[in-house]
């Protein structure tokens, strides 16, 4: 098995590189997918998510309202207080949940992508080496519309979202592979499709235990 960091900011196109990995044969673990699970109803985080930040951000049937979370961690007065004590929450329990996850393809020859938005950000905490980085890349104003088109942010939102990330010289320092979200959707694929191969050469032969 070789593990894959698969990273990128917001919007950059991490979620269709991801998408077509997938149909070329890797198995995909989605750090959101599971921060959601973590703060659904009877998730691991919900208790302590409540505790912090109070029972106003519970949703009514036993989970986060992540929509109201998420206005107060990126838009409060306290936000990046409140970002760091809910990142100190979710993620080791994502963590818990992602290695679980690839439990299944230790001993294989499986490319496990690790889809984690923050990677960057998170690497040094996160328990699990790499063997490599992915890198999906795309300009500021090609993210912006995307959010503001796509996700129906308005552009000082968007512009905040990117601005709590950290910036693309940090995560290029980080990243053994490159793709271009911008480029035309054939082109991408044909790149994460050349990448896929290279990835999957490369997995036979290792093993993880850690």
């Amino acid at each position: 098995m070789i593990r894959v960091g698969l990273t990128g900011g917001i919007a950059a196109g991490k979620s269709t590189v991801a998408a077509r990995l997938a149909q070329d044969g890797a198995r995909i673990i989605d750090y959101d997918r599971l921060s959601h699970e973590v703060i659904a109803p009877g998730g691991p985080g919900v208790r302590s998510v409540l505790e912090r930040f109070g029972a106003d951000f519970g949703d009514g049937h036993g989970g986060v309202d992540r929509s109201a979370l998420a206005a107060r961690v990126f838009g409060g007065p306290t936000a990046d207080r409140d970002r760091r004590d809910l990142d100190e929450i979710i993620h080791p329990l994502v963590y818990d949940l992602a290695a679980k996850a690839e439990q299944p393809w230790l001993e294989g020859s499986e490319v496990v992508v690790h889809e984690v938005p923050l990677l960057t950000e998170v690497r040094s905490a996160i328990p699990f080496h790499f063997d490599r980085v992915l890198l999906v890349e795309a300009p500021s104003q090609v993210r912006i519309a995307r959010m503001v088109n796509q996700r129906h942010m308005t552009t000082s939102q968007a512009v905040e979202r990117i601005g709590s990330q950290t910036n693309s010289s940090a995560r290029r320092a980080q990243a053994d592979l490159l793709v271009d979200g911008s480029q035309p959707i054939e082109q991408m694929f044909e790149s994460v499709d050349r990448i896929y191969k290279e990835l999957k050469a490369l997995a036979k032969g290792f093993s993880h235990r850690d």
